[in-house]
């Protein structure tokens, strides 16, 4: 059988069909499903699948010829939150028991939205999170709420039940939406949609949002925001808590919390689930979990917020997926899965390689392009879904050895701590002890559009069979 092994003099791209192959990396050979190669220490091994355009799980092997020592498989990296926050609610079908940095903006405030003292009281439908342990399935309220900021393009509405939220904080939420989340949703995404003949967005505050709580997130569950695409629809039997209109729900404890790991968290919130919007009126809700979230990701780092500006959140997403990128796929239609914030990982960094690569433009036409996901980014750079996909597994291994753009990110740090900026340092894929290429046959899976890294811990074979799967050697640059 052929072997393969890395070169340290390799110079130049090679490609396997029309993919780039980058400079130490090698594709393995596979004969009747399977594939050996030589292996050094520190090498990784990436094994991946594009065999099928949905979402396609695929068992293989994987081996090495060298035991592995003992070691900690200790990978407790995410700092424990007292809060349980739920999984953005974005494409969550509703039953018929249901509704589905820092900037100066105070000049803004004063001078563009129009004080709303003795604003009128409206009644809207919402979650009521008092409740989280029947999720999905959510059940709706009912709430008044008095009308307390008018921005350029948006009405602010705070629970009339409210002791906290004041006219100036909605002028402040006003301000931040339409001086950064309009204007940058809008540049890289698209137009939002009209809906009952405006195209105005209803910014809701309400209390059973947060559980009846406002003075911080309710510790027993919440969520940060939300768009809920079944108030894009009128009301009917099918659709009876629809406020058919165009909303964006924000926390009122998220506004009001002084936990510094959600310090002016609803400020990126309102980009993101304006994108979510947005996305909406070009996609109805039929984006893949990965590529939807990912564009919603990349709106809070355009509006100046997110991983580069030390939030929690979205480092967390990040280390979720590369501690466990196995049970994720790009082409992933469903929220519920066993390593959800993985999924929100995986999408950002795609879009931010996309976006790195090809630039703002490609993005937004992406975004309102009339294909899907996958497609439209083929459609849009005029390379196979497969190729590019291809692509982007080996730059979450070389993006920081090379300045070559195929391969490299500039959004984010990919093991690193963005000079400093981050939470906390990414330690990388194939970057824990269960990472290791394990010593015995080990039965594993990878989904179609999905990935997963080894590395060796020392030199000898590495053995992996299966089929409808590829596996890159990318070889450890000192």
């Amino acid at each position: 059988m052929t072997m393969i092994s890395c070169s340290e003099n390799e110079e130049t791209l090679q490609s396997v069909h029309t993919a780039v192959i980058a400079p130490g990396v090698y594709p393995v050979k596979w004969t009747h499903g399977e594939a050996r190669a030589k292996v050094n220490r520190g090498d990784v091994v990436a094994v991946f699948s594009t065999a099928s355009e949905t979402e396609q799980s695929y068992p293989y092997t994987i081996q090495t010829t060298i035991t592995r020592a003992s070691r900690s498989t200790d990978d407790n990296d995410v700092v424990n939150l007292p809060y349980s926050l739920v999984p953005d609610f974005y494409n969550l079908s509703a039953s018929s028991s249901q509704p589905s940095h820092s900037r100066d903006l105070a000049e803004y405030a004063t001078r563009e939205t129009r004080n709303t003292e003795g604003g009128g009281v409206e009644t809207f439908w919402t979650f009521d999170m008092s409740d989280l342990s029947t999720f999905p399935d959510i059940s709706s309220v009912q709430f008044r709420a008095v009308l307390k900021a008018v921005g350029t393009y948006c009405d602010v509405y705070v629970d009339e039940n409210s002791s906290l939220i004041t006219h100036e904080d909605a002028k402040e939420i006003a301000a931040q939406f339409d001086k950064v989340a309009y204007p940058v949703v809008t540049k890289n995404f698209g137009s939002p949609p009209i809906i009952n003949s405006s195209s105005r967005v209803a910014i809701l505050l309400p209390l059973a949002f947060n559980g009846g709580m406002e003075d911080e997130l309710n510790p027993n569950g919440t969520s940060t925001g939300l768009f809920n695409d079944r108030d894009q629809l009128p009301p009917s039997t099918d659709n009876p808590y629809s406020n058919y209109r165009n909303v964006l729900y924000l926390n009122p404890g998220l506004y009001n919390s002084k936990t510094p790991f959600f310090s002016d968290k609803w400020r990126p919130i309102l980009s993101h689930e304006f994108e979510h919007m947005v996305n909406f009126r070009y996609h109805v809700a039929k984006e893949s979990v990965p590529v939807e979230e990912g564009k919603a990701l990349l709106s809070e780092i355009l509006s100046g917020y997110g991983l580069p500006n030390g939030d929690y959140l979205m480092w967390e997403n990040i280390v979720a997926y590369q501690n466990n990128p196995s049970p994720i796929s790009l082409v992933q239609m469903e929220y519920v899965n066993e390593n959800i914030y993985g999924s929100y990982g995986m999408g950002l960094l795609w879009m931010s390689y996309l976006y790195d690569r090809f630039g703002p433009q490609a993005i937004h036409d992406m975004a309102t392009h009339s294909l899907l996901g996958l497609e439209a980014t083929a459609a849009v750079t005029g390379i196979p879904k497969q190729h590019l996909f291809t692509e982007w597994v080996q730059a979450n291994i070389v993006s920081n050895t090379t300045s070559n753009k195929i391969f490299s990110y500039k959004t984010i740090d990919i093991a690193g701590n963005g000079g400093g900026n981050y939470f906390d340092t990414l330690k990388g894929f194939g970057a824990l002890p269960q990472h290791s290429i394990p010593y015995t046959e080990t039965q594993r899976q990878v989904h179609s559009f999905g990935v997963e890294y080894f590395t060796a811990i020392e030199p000898g074979i590495v053995i992996i069979k299966g089929n409808n799967i590829q596996a890159l050697i990318i070889c450890k640059k000192d």
